[in-house]
Formats: structure tokens, sequence, C-alpha cells
């Protein structure tokens, strides 16, 4: 899946996405996004960055 996101953090746009939510009627969904450059975890929308996630089983190594 591509959405066309870069990291917020070095704007790198190798990027692992995993789809956290359900789907909308309007056809949206809720993202995380793995940088593969940085190893930055972050919400698609929001900009949040996380050090570990549940919904994504991601941990900051």
């Amino acid at each position: 899946m591509e959405c066309g996101c870069h990291c917020i953090i070095c704007g790198s746009i190798k990027l692992e996405s995993k789809q956290i939510g359900e789907i909308e009627k309007d056809g949206y969904f809720d993202m995380h996004h793995t940088c593969k450059d940085c190893n930055t975890h972050f919400d698609h929308l929001e900009g949040d960055v996380f050090d570990s996630c549940k919904l994504c089983n991601y941990q900051l190594s």
C-alpha cells in the first residue's frame, strides 16, 4: 500500500505501512508507518511518534 507519506523525522519515503483502523464509508482508514531508514514509527494522520505500539507489535530496538 502506498499513500505518498514520508517519514516525519528523516523525510524518507521508504516506509512500511500498516492499517490500524476500520475502513470508513469514504474509504479512508487510519495507518501507522515505520521508516525503513531511521526506524521511526508514527501515526499517519496525527504525526505522533511511538517507541512501542501494541496495534502494530512495534518495539523500538
